[in-house]
């Protein structure tokens, strides 16, 4: 595997610290950011005391994400498509994606289409009333929004917004009558289960920039409070997906793209490593014959001998 270049924050109070982590790096890191043109999750996390490794988009497809991870992409969410393909198996395998603005339209529509798709809507900078939404089991993730009427939301210049298409399986988190009211939609912060993940979306950009309006960046805070929020649940996540990921491998053993003695490794286009280490956790989607088509804990799926399990 190629060395990436990466950037390591280590943030719990100190100052920034940079570094070029490792493969093994990245994948101990709780917290991984997608860099991107215009945002800055990396300010928020900061502010937030949160520890996390910065990765570039080209390097995706390589990197060893697996399901006990967050992953925050920041706007635009630009990547190629073997990238998208990385991401989507992260959610797949129980992992929490996390993205802005005008990733809806980059990556959301395309990697998981028919949920929510930008709806040719741009806003100018400002913040708005905030009201929440969402059901009981939300409230974790909504924990400490909206506890003050005065609570607020800023939308970027130039950001997207969006809409559900999918009302069914697309949870409303948070929306504004007063955005609605000058745009024709207010819908702010979605969240969605994609296979064993989640993918959890808000409109704008949420960092305080030198020469900010005061009002503009105290509205920022709450995205602060949102981002803190997700890591926390994550952070929950283990019991569920011990559950889920309840079957380990015995022995290295390689992941076929088909449940017979003779079939072909699975393309290595479609995993990030084509076997399984010993001692690989892995979920059971299917079984035919000897065989058990599995997926583990970084989203490899494949057909591999029953016994080997």
């Amino acid at each position: 595997m190629r060395s990436f270049l990466l950037s390591l924050v280590v943030l719990l109070g100190a100052v920034p610290a940079f570094a070029t982590p490792s493969a093994e790096q990245v994948r101990q890191a709780s917290v991984v950011v997608v860099s991107g043109s215009a945002d800055h999750m990396d300010q928020v996390l900061q502010r937030a005391g949160v520890a996390f490794v910065v990765v570039n988009p080209a390097d995706l497809p390589e990197l060893p994400l697996h399901s006990r991870q967050v992953l925050m992409v920041n706007c635009r969410g630009e990547m190629s498509q073997a990238a998208r393909e990385r991401v989507r198996r992260f959610v797949a395998a129980g992992g929490f994606l996390y993205t802005t603005d005008h990733a809806v339209k980059e990556l959301i529509q395309p990697t998981f289409p028919n949920t929510i798709a930008f709806n040719d809507i741009t806003t100018n900078e400002a913040d708005f009333p905030l009201q929440l939404r969402g059901e009981e089991k939300d409230r974790g993730l909504l924990k400490h929004l909206g506890e003050q009427s005065s609570q607020r939301w800023q939308l970027a210049g130039g950001g997207y917004l969006f809409k559900v298409l999918d009302p069914h399986n697309v949870e409303v988190l948070m929306e504004s009558s007063e955005v609605k009211k000058q745009y024709g939609t207010g819908v702010l912060g979605v969240r969605f289960r994609y296979q064993d993940g989640f993918v959890i979306h808000v409109t704008g950009h949420f960092f305080s920039q030198p020469g900010q309006r005061p009002e503009l960046a105290k509205a920022g805070r709450a995205f602060e409070q949102l981002s803190q929020n997700v890591v926390t649940e994550k952070a929950a996540d283990g019991a569920r997906l011990d559950a889920l990921y309840n079957n380990q491998a015995k022995r290295e053993v390689r992941l076929q793209s088909a449940p017979a003695p003779s079939a072909a490794p699975v393309s290595a286009s479609t995993v990030t490593t084509q076997s399984l280490g010993t001692g690989a956790r892995v979920k059971v989607l299917e079984k035919k014959a000897n065989y058990a088509r599995v997926r583990d804990e970084q989203g490899n799926e494949g057909w591999v001998e029953a016994d080997a399990l």
